[in-house]
């Protein structure tokens, strides 16, 4: 559970929208390889390097902001529930889960120090590309995630991680969608246990 918090806070969480590209444009492979390939550089060395754990932090906030198309994300994770929540909770919605992402980075920048980051292949999934990568860290077995990315922009952004086969930004949307539907299908259940979540993680920091 903590690594794939890691992984979704990192790129993702985090972490991502096929209905949302806009005018997205087809990526190449070896582009998206390429991309990864810098991002998890840039990941590694923000995580292995000797900066403190708060100065780690905020650069792995700023790269994730460069790399990973986090408000579509955010209105990708909240699915349906999208055209029932107000302009204000929308807001609010984007707002923390932005500070989520961020609470978990900095939760998770410990245990993974020591990581490695290895791009494997990629394969072309319509306009978006599933760059395949083993990440490895000391103590824990190496686990195979992969980096859907898509052109934005004119710039590569992450819209999904998936590990385990699993997809981060579906798993998050359900997990979503349930804490709505077990209240009612009231969003601001929904965003209360957001706030509750980064209230507990803080204070565990």
């Amino acid at each position: 559970m903590y690594f794939r918090r890691f992984i979704l806070g990192a790129a993702m969480a985090a972490p991502m929208l096929a209905m949302m590209a806009g005018a997205a444009q087809a990526l190449t492979t070896d582009q998206a390889k390429s991309f990864i390939q810098d991002s998890g550089n840039k990941l590694v060395a923000i995580v292995n390097g000797n900066a403190s754990r708060a100065d780690k932090a905020t650069q792995l906030r700023n790269l994730v902001d460069q790399i990973v198309e986090v408000d579509q994300i955010g209105d990708y994770v909240l699915g349906r529930y999208v055209n029932v929540a107000t302009p204000a909770q929308k807001q609010q919605f984007q707002t923390l889960f932005h500070q989520l992402l961020s609470y978990n980075i900095t939760y998770q920048i410990k245990a993974y120090e020591g990581v490695s980051f290895t791009v494997n292949g990629a394969t072309p999934q319509g306009n978006d590309v599933l760059v395949d990568t083993t990440v490895t860290a000391p103590g824990k077995a190496p686990a195979d995630v992969g980096w859907v990315v898509e052109e934005k922009a004119g710039q590569p952004k992450i819209i999904d991680v998936i590990v385990a086969g699993t997809s981060l930004r579906i798993t998050t949307r359900n997990d979503y969608a349930g804490v709505i539907t077990d209240h009612g299908g009231q969003v601001s259940a929904l965003l209360s246990a957001m706030q509750n979540q980064i209230t507990k993680i803080s204070s565990a920091q």
